[in-house]
């Protein structure tokens, strides 16, 4: 297998092939969901590829995306990479100040804005940003209140289209090329813009291909979480780049309604939202009668025990089919009842909450990892984490921990650098090349990661 086979564009284009009216993406539009097909998400994705070309977009030049999460949001991204331009996310709730540091900062020459803030924002500063040359809106309700060089997403792939041109950024492509360039919080500083290349993204789909379980077109993933941050970017590449159908919620508070009509088999979460469903199901179980509250808990004692596998005789199964019917697979459906995996990350999950998820049957796979990292260093596998850590490593990632208890990190999903920093970058790293992750742990001696 050719090294390039592991691109994210080789593998999306042979998925447009393989499902080609398949759905690949769905969104809601008029108060019901809508979806797209890979062929149709191939069209839209070359009607942009066409737009950014014609509009004079060199070679690993950058675009940057200022929206919430939307099909047009990967619609960019993928546009993006087909041509070897760069994406640069910003999150949807970034002050003006923000804004204007990373287009001048990351040299942005298209700004791409989701809704009418967003795009009020853009145009206040547009003019302090050199290099920029377009803003478009990527819905058409946004007032673009006459600026000179804004244009609504339909305008905007309005061109001729340069096949041949596109047909050789295609055939150039390379792992080398930046993939993205992510800016970080900047706590103790200026923000800083992490570059990740084709390279880290490949490393990264091929450690979930080896780590996660299988999944194909007949799982649908709800994204809720910001597409600005590597976790959920990361997580959607992965969903497409398996096949499965991606669901957009551009507002998170209607992730509850979307469950239970979207019913989707795989979805990103973050500690706080196992904490809200854990808390809500047990101040509830409080308030029932005596009778009830004693069910519940024999059913989660009975769901541990199977977890855990202490108990194996025929009647123990039988108990355990008589917690699921009566209280598990209610727990279950409070999450539509089809989850068959949940990756959780972003802050540290209680034990006793990732307990309580794994023992009902919704397999929750907290990790841990960073944007430096391109996402996941550890996670819950499928055999032998323990559940007091972070997980047990993902494939061919080195970690070691320093006298400081530092937790060291070496691999293929380690970033290239920081953006126009090259002491940030040269202080990030050991001399051995491990990258410095500024967390403290431990790993014990079955591989298992401990914050």
């Amino acid at each position: 297998m050719s090294t390039l086979d592991f691109h994210f564009i080789h593998r999306f284009h042979q998925q447009v092939q393989a499902l080609s009216h398949h759905p690949a993406l769905r969104f809601m539009q008029d108060e019901k969901w809508s979806e797209i097909s890979w062929l149709e998400l191939q069209k839209q994705v070359n009607n942009l590829s066409y737009a950014l070309l014609a509009n004079g977009l060199a070679v690993q030049e950058k675009i940057a995306i200022f929206a919430q999460n939307m099909p047009r949001w990967t619609i960019t991204d993928i546009a993006a990479m087909q041509i070897r331009a760069v994406a640069v996310p910003i999150y949807a709730t970034s002050t003006t100040k923000q804004l204007e540091y990373i287009l001048n900062d990351g040299d942005i020459k298209i700004l791409f804005v989701g809704d009418q803030e967003q795009y009020d924002q853009a145009i206040e500063i547009a003019n302090n940003c050199s290099l920029l040359i377009k803003i478009v809106a990527m819905k058409d309700s946004i007032d673009l209140r006459d600026f000179p060089i804004a244009q609504h997403w339909q305008d905007f792939i309005k061109v001729n289209q340069d096949e041949a041109e596109l047909t050789k950024r295609l055939n150039d492509k390379c792992l080398e090329d930046l993939f993205t360039l992510i800016y970080t919080s900047g706590t103790t500083g200026e923000p800083k813009g992490v570059m990740l290349d084709y390279a880290n993204l490949a490393h990264q789909l091929q450690a979930h291909n080896k780590a996660l379980p299988h999944i194909d077109e007949n799982d649908i993933s709800l994204s809720f979480l910001p597409l600005s941050h590597i976790f959920e970017r990361a997580w959607v590449t992965y969903v497409l780049y398996r096949g499965a159908v991606n669901c957009y919620l551009e507002d998170p508070q209607q992730v509850r309604q979307a469950l239970s009509t979207v019913r989707p088999t795989l979805m990103c979460a973050v500690p706080r939202f196992y904490e809200k469903i854990y808390t809500a199901v047990w101040d509830k179980v409080q308030q029932a009668p005596i009778h009830r509250r004693a069910l519940f808990k024999w059913a989660i004692r009975t769901a541990e025990d199977n977890l855990f596998g202490k108990k194996s005789a025929f009647f123990h199964r039988l108990q355990y089919i008589m917690a699921d019917k009566l209280v598990l697979g209610k727990l279950r459906a409070l999450l539509g009842g089809r989850i068959r995996m949940m990756p959780c990350g972003g802050a540290k999950l209680d034990p006793s909450i990732g307990l309580f998820f794994q023992s009902i049957g919704i397999n929750v796979k907290l990790g841990y990892g960073m944007t430096e990292t391109t996402a996941t260093i550890s996670c819950w596998q499928e055999k032998g984490f323990n559940i007091n850590s972070t997980g047990t490593l993902m494939p061919d990632v080195e970690v070691k921990i320093s006298e400081e208890n530092e937790i060291l990190v070496r691999g293929g999903l380690v970033m290239k650098g920081y953006y126009k920093k090259p002491e940030a970058t040269a202080q990030a790293f050991t001399a051995e090349g491990f990258l410095k992750t500024g967390d403290a742990g431990e790993l014990d001696s079955e591989g298992n990661l401990y914050m």
